[in-house]
């Protein structure tokens, strides 16, 4: 007897999700049910930069065509803590989202779409049959094109209005949300508080004296209480001021730490790639999903997570400059020009050099910052990756996201996100070691050192914690309550 997925698909009719593929945030639908207006199925990840740019182009489509057509969101993971959907809800949730959401934490349903990369957006037609596919988050425009076509096709024809299943509501707000970046000066400690899409000034005990954005997903420079960010993740200081990666706004933000004021430096606000050269305005050049920053005297380093390079900004003369990778998906060394990236994530200056994590291929990357030649430090490509302690050719990691330097001794702090530890590279012996806490980390995503202390940002249980390194004691701060 023929397998029903595969009488489907040689009709063209789109493959019913299986019992294995479950609903997050609303009551499981047959796709039969949603026929009578045009579908559209992304498929994405929770940790790929290029997926989050397409959440936020899916939420912008389901928004225009709002009672003519459906958008659902189907998770597919890459590692294994990306099988848990609340991992998906949470990223979901991160880009504003509001879309019905399936978590296919066993493949089935991307084995049966015969999918190979993400994003991919399936379109599907009212009768429910195949309609065409767009793989990459560029691909967006072609597929708004393609769904607006079938809405037209369809106009006259639909049963009333394309209401979707009715969505669960989203956990409760609370003083912190999705943690992401942390720098810390000889007095303070600054929070990128990324859910709520602001940046908090703390005493290094935890306590907030200033908030320095609305508090809303939002694109705007001036006052602290006025301006917005939307989930701003690296920072770096460098005298009076505060360098901000705004990722989901693409761009970089500067704090006067005086008088709180915002402006930007650099981006346009949608994702593109950079344009070398002076910038006379901040919309001059686009940037993508810039997610770490670094300062070298008066320069910012800046990793690129969706645009798999490292550039740089002359501050003085607001000169960008690329400074590393090809712009391809890859792990490949080599020169400047040839070097590949995967997701680059957090980024360390030290000297001549500057480290980088490399967050889809759970690797540790040195560029070398005369020429921008990389070399691989530990990592075993793209599609290797666990928790193993050792040296160089046996050291694993799972989606690394955060860097932060050890003090005293030649080495970086890693917050080795997936799974869910903090790790320790001590560049005398050249090996990766698994710190033991007290306490247990779900998804660390930012780091930050001061003489004996660490500071950890924990993503998964929106919690700020200081480590003291020395006596190994740890302490949950009060960042917000």
């Amino acid at each position: 007897m023929t397998p029903p997925i595969a009488t489907a698909l040689a009709a063209g009719i789109a493959p019913e999700f299986d019992e294995r593929v479950g609903w997050l945030n609303t009551a499981p639908t047959p796709l039969a049910a949603l026929r009578g207006h045009p579908l559209l199925l992304l498929f994405w990840n929770a940790g790929s930069a290029h997926c989050h740019n397409a959440l936020v182009a899916a939420q912008a489509l389901a928004h225009r065509f709002r009672g003519d057509a459906r958008v659902l969101a189907v998770h597919v993971p890459k590692y294994e803590f990306e099988r848990d959907g609340m991992v998906a809800w949470a990223a979901l949730q991160s880009e504003g989202a509001t879309l019905p959401l399936v978590n296919d934490a066993d493949w089935s349903a991307w084995q049966h779409y015969g999918l190979s990369a993400w994003p991919a957006a399936v379109l599907v037609d009212a009768d429910g049959r195949l309609a065409g596919r767009f793989v990459g988050d560029r691909a967006f425009d072609s597929a708004q094109a393609a769904l607006e076509a079938l809405v037209d096709a369809n106009y006259g024809c639909a049963p009333g209005v394309a209401d979707m299943p009715r969505l669960d509501a989203n956990a409760p707000r609370g003083p912190l949300a999705t943690p992401g970046g942390l720098v810390v000066t000889a007095s303070r400690l600054y929070v990128a508080d990324s859910g709520h899409h602001r940046i908090l000034e703390c005493t290094h005990d935890g306590r907030v004296v200033r908030r320095i954005g609305n508090g809303n997903r939002d694109s705007v420079d001036g006052l602290a209480d006025v301006a917005g960010f939307n989930g701003p993740r690296g920072m770096v200081v460098l005298q009076d001021r505060l360098y901000v990666a705004d990722t989901g706004n693409h761009a970089i933000r500067r704090i006067n730490t005086r008088t709180g004021e915002v402006d930007t430096l650099v981006g346009s606000g949608r994702p593109g790639d950079p344009t070398a050269g002076a910038l006379r305005l901040p919309a001059d050049s686009a940037l993508d999903r810039p997610w770490g920053l670094a300062a070298v005297n008066s320069t910012l380093l800046v990793t690129q997570a969706s645009g798999h390079q490292v550039w740089a900004l002359e501050l003085g003369t607001r000169v960008l400059r690329r400074v590393s990778g090809s712009g391809a998906f890859g792990d490949s060394d080599g020169d400047a020009d040839s070097a590949t990236f995967a997701q680059p994530t957090g980024i360390v200056a030290s000297g001549d050099q500057a480290f980088v994590l490399d967050a889809a291929a759970s690797s540790l990357r040195q560029v070398r910052l005369a020429d921008g030649s990389v070399r691989t430090l530990f990592g075993r490509g793209i599609h290797e990756f666990g928790l193993k302690d050792g040296g160089l050719r046996h050291a694993l990691m799972q989606y690394p996201t955060a860097l932060a330097p050890m003090v005293g001794t030649p080495g970086l702090w890693i917050a080795d996100t997936g799974n869910g530890a903090l790790r320790k590279w001590v560049t005398r012996n050249q090996a990766l070691s698994t710190v033991e806490l007290p306490n247990a980390l779900q998804r660390p995503a930012a780091l930050a050192s001061f003489q004996n202390w660490l500071w950890i940002a924990d993503a998964g249980s929106h919690m700020i914690w200081r480590l003291d390194v020395d006596s190994g004691e740890m302490q949950r701060l009060p960042v917000g309550e």
